[in-house]
């Protein structure tokens, strides 16, 4: 029974060591957005010409209910791509922002928390590979109201 209970223990104890940290989050100056295609999480590819030339252009839309959706854009303005380890992802589990931390809020809190960073970098599920990651520079679009930091 001790055993039993001990192990209880030990599984709530690393429940809260990986749990997502609001207070961590709002204190970083990057933040990771994770994007997992679905009907709630929309990724367009687009292409824009200017001066006859043609660039690519990454969006990915959150969608909020009632509401316009959280867009981050990764395109020639904004093209940083860095690859990681794997093991990246454990280890800075805390300011990862999934789509379900996201949508407890709404679309002005969301964008406060997320938009006021230096860096946001998101990491698409079809960009995760067996050793590496990439991470994609973004810039957020949303409803920006005066910070609350």
């Amino acid at each position: 029974m001790k055993i039993f209970i001990l192990f209880i223990c030990i599984f709530f104890l690393k429940a809260e060591i990986y749990s997502q940290s609001f207070e961590k989050i709002k204190n970083s100056d990057t933040v990771y957005v994770y994007f997992k295609l679905s009907k709630d999480q929309i990724h367009l590819n687009t292409k824009i010409i200017k001066s006859k030339k043609i660039k690519l252009r990454d969006e990915y839309f959150f969608t909020f209910k009632n509401s316009f959706p959280l867009t981050f854009i990764h395109d020639y303005l904004s093209p940083e791509e860095i690859k990681k380890s794997k093991s990246f992802l454990k280890k800075n589990k805390d300011i990862i922002v999934t789509y379900d931390f996201i949508t407890k809020y709404n679309l002005a809190e969301a964008t406060d928390l997320i938009g006021h960073k230096k860096k946001v970098y998101l990491i698409d599920d079809d960009d995760i590979g067996w050793f590496s990651i990439k991470l994609k520079e973004v810039k957020v679009m949303g409803v920006f109201y005066p910070s609350i930091e």
